[in-house]
């Protein structure tokens, strides 16, 4: 996400300058620029953002922890039918949930209830370095289009860059993603 908006962001920014003035060195100057304020825009936000979600998760698991205190059998019974709604049998499912109840109960029902791992909650500080690396290389083709290329073709040749990255970004979200690259 990160990369697009350095693509789109730096994209529109270098085209803007262009427009007003076709000076290569003021072209490069506002790009740089945008890129530097938008790479550490992204990773505060991104922080921001990140951190707000972990203490979610955290308050998630710290009223998990005081309802297993408080009614540990409901909360069994909670994943019983949990787990039933996953299509497993009742008997099995009771099975399952005395086990899982045993072995993790906080664990297990948090999971089931929030969709959270409590051994893999979210980095703030690692969510904010991936923008910080992403925006600037996203920022890269719009700016060596406008830069590099003969003036005659920049405009054209920046549009394709930008497809082009996107595209990549795409594909590259979709594999990391493990998602279909077509659809």
């Amino acid at each position: 996400m990160g990369a697009n908006d350095g693509i789109i962001s730096i994209a529109g920014v270098v085209f803007g300058v262009y427009g007003a003035s076709m000076n290569t060195w003021t072209i490069f100057l506002a790009g740089l620029t945008a890129t530097v304020a938008g790479t550490f825009s992204m990773a505060t936000g991104e922080y921001v953002s990140v951190n707000s979600q972990l203490d979610s998760e955290r308050s998630a698991k710290d009223e998990q922890r005081i309802a297993l205190v408080n009614n540990f059998s409901q909360e069994a019974q909670f994943l019983i039918q949990h787990y039933q709604t996953d299509g497993i049998s009742e008997e099995n499912a009771r099975l399952l949930a005395q086990q899982s109840m045993q072995k993790d109960a906080l664990g297990e029902t948090l999971h089931a209830r929030y969709g959270i791992n409590e051994d893999d909650f979210i980095s703030p500080a690692e969510a904010a370095i991936a923008s910080m690396m992403a925006f600037p290389l996203g920022a890269i083709l719009p700016m060596v289009g406008m830069i590099f290329v003969p003036m005659t073709y920049r405009v054209v040749i920046t549009l394709i860059f930008v497809i082009f990255a996107l595209v990549l970004t795409g594909y590259f979200s979709a594999v990391y993603g493990n998602t279909p690259k077509k659809q």
